[in-house]
C-alpha cells in the first residue's frame, strides 16, 4: 500500500519547463513479508532519475515516522543518480536528515538496504548505515567514482550479492529469520538425529548445513573474509547464530578481515538476541593481525549477552582457544572432538621451544611431536581444567548444540 503517493517534484526558479509537474522520483508504502508488517522505499530512476531532493526525503522521512510507531522493519530500495543539483544546499540538508534517522532508527528497528541500481555520494553512506546491504551483482556503489581515484564498497559492506531474484529471496529470509524478541520454534527436524561422516578437516559449509535444523542455513558476508563462515541458522528449533573456521583455507588462521567480519557477525547476533555456536578449528592468529581487531573480538565475545555454546573441532592453538568463544571470555557450554590438538603452540612449535634438548639419536624430533600431541594437548588435559564440559564424537555434534541452546535459550 503506497504512502504519499500524489507527492509531486517542488517548484523553484532553475526547474526546467514542463518538469515541475513530475512524480517524485521515490516510491513509499507498506505491505507484508512473510505475513509480517513491513515499511519499505524505492528510488525510482524512471522518475527524476531517482535524484534526492527535499521532498524526496520528506517521503522517507514520513515512512520512517510510521515505521518507528509500529517498530516495522524498513527495506530500502537504492537506485538514484544523486541529489537534484539545482536545489543546492536544501537538497545537501536532505541527505543529512536522511542519515539522522538512519542512525536514530537502528536503535528500534530492522533496516535492510538493497542496492539495485547507482547509489554513490552520501546515498552510499545512508545505504552502509542500514544493518544489512544486499547489491545487486555489477551495480556501481561508491563515496566517490573508482575513475576519480575512489573506491567501490565492495564484500566488507555487503553481506549478500547475486541477481535480483537472488537478492528478493535473501531478504525475504533475513526478515523471516531476525527475531523480534528470545523465541523458540517447534523443531522441525530430529533434535536427537547423529551426523554420520563428519570430517573436522572437511568442507565446513557442510558441516554447519548437517548441524542446522533441516540443513537450511542463512549466509553472512560469504564473500568477505575468507576462512571463517557465518551464517544464520536454526537447531532444535533455536535461532541462532553460527561462527566456524574453515582450516581448508591456511589453517583457519585469524586475520584481521576474518576478526572483523567475526566481530560484526557478533554484534548483530547480540542486538537480535540470537544465541551463538562458535565451531573452533583454528592455529591461531595471522602474524600479521593488527591489534586493534584482536582487542575488538576479544571484547565482542567478552560483552555478549546472549548464551554462547562451543565446539572445538580440529585445532583450537594459542590465542585462537581463548579469542574463539572460550569459558574465560563468557561461554556457557564447551566441547570437544576426540583427537582435538589444543594447546599454546602446535605440537612442532612446542617441542622445539620446551623439548628441544630431549632431542636425541634415540629420541627423533617427530616422536616428541607425535608424544607432546597425545599427552600435552590433548583434548583430557583440557577437560581436566575445566575449560571444557565433555569431550564429544563427531556424530554427537548436532544434539549436544541442539540440546544445549534449548537450555539456555527456552
Amino acid at each position: 500500500m503506497e504512502t504519499a503517493a500524489y507527492t509531486k517534484r517542488g517548484y523553484h526558479e532553475y526547474a526546467q519547463e514542463g518538469h515541475d509537474a513530475e512524480f517524485e522520483g521515490v516510491i513509499t508504502g507498506y505491505g507484508a513479508v512473510n505475513g509480517a508488517l513491513v515499511f519499505a522505499f524505492a528510488q525510482d530512476e524512471t522518475r527524476m532519475k531517482g535524484a534526492m531532493d527535499e521532498r524526496h526525503a520528506k517521503k522517507i522521512l514520513d515512512l520512517y515516522d510510521l515505521a518507528l510507531k509500529k517498530c516495522a522493519p524498513v527495506v530500502g530500495i537504492f537506485s538514484s543518480c544523486g541529489a537534484f543539483v539545482e536545489e543546492g544546499v536544501t537538497a545537501l540538508a536532505a541527505y543529512g536528515r536522511l542519515l539522522k534517522v538512519v542512525a536514530d532508527a537502528g536503535e528500534c528497528l530492522t533496516q535492510v538496504a538493497y542496492i539495485n541500481g547507482p547509489c554513490t555520494g552520501t546515498s552510499s553512506a545512508i545505504a552502509a548505515s542500514f544493518d544489512f546491504v544486499v547489491a545487486k551483482e555489477g551495480v556501481p556503489f561508491y563515496v566517490t567514482s573508482p575513475d576519480l581515484g575512489g573506491k567501490a564498497l565492495g564484500s566488507d559492506t555487503v553481506c549478500y550479492t547475486g541477481s535480483e531474484a537472488d537478492c528478493f529471496g535473501y531478504i525475504r529470509s533475513l526478515l523471516a529469520f531476525l527475531p523480534e524478541e528470545d523465541e523458540c520454534e517447534d523443531c522441525q527436524d530430529d533434535l536427537n538425529r547423529r551426523l554420520s561422516g563428519v570430517s573436522a578437516d572437511g568442507e565446513i559449509g557442510a558441516l554447519v548445513a548437517a548441524i542446522s535444523d533441516c540443513g537450511v542455513t542463512l549466509p553472512y558476508f560469504p564473500a568477505f573474509g575468507d576462512g571463517l563462515l557465518t551464517a544464520f541458522a536454526t537447531v532444535g528449533g533455536v535461532k541462532c547464530g553460527i561462527v566456524a573456521n574453515d582450516y581448508a583455507v591456511d589453517g583457519g588462521a585469524i586475520t584481521t578481515e576474518v576478526a572483523c567480519k567475526l566481530t560484526s557477525f557478533l554484534s548483530v547476533c547480540d542486538d537480535y538476541g540470537l544465541p551463538v555456536v562458535t565451531l573452533v578449528n583454528s592455529r591461531g592468529p595471522a602474524a600479521d593481525i593488527s591489534v586493534d581487531a584482536v582487542k575488538a573480538l576479544a571484547y565482542a565475545y567478552a560483552t555478549l549477552e546472549v548464551p554462547q555454546v562451543t565446539v572445538i573441532l580440529g585445532h583450537a592453538i594459542g590465542a585462537a582457544f581463548t579469542l574463539m568463544g572460550s569459558k574465560s571470555l563468557g561461554a556457557e557450554l564447551v566441547y570437544t572432538l576426540e583427537g582435538a590438538e589444543i594447546g599454546v603452540l602446535p605440537a612442532s612449535s612446542a617441542v622445539a621451544f620446551a623439548w628441544n634438548g630431549s632431542i636425541t639419536e634415540e629420541t627423533t624430533r617427530e616422536e616428541l611431536e607425535e608424544k607432546w600431541r597425545t599427552s600435552v594437548s590433548t583434548p583430557a588435559a583440557a577437560a581436566a581444567t575445566g575449560e571444557i564440559d565433555d569431550i564429544i564424537a563427531p556424530s554427537e555434534i548436532r544434539a549436544r548444540i541442539a540440546s544445549a541452546l534449548l537450555m539456555l535459550s527456552c
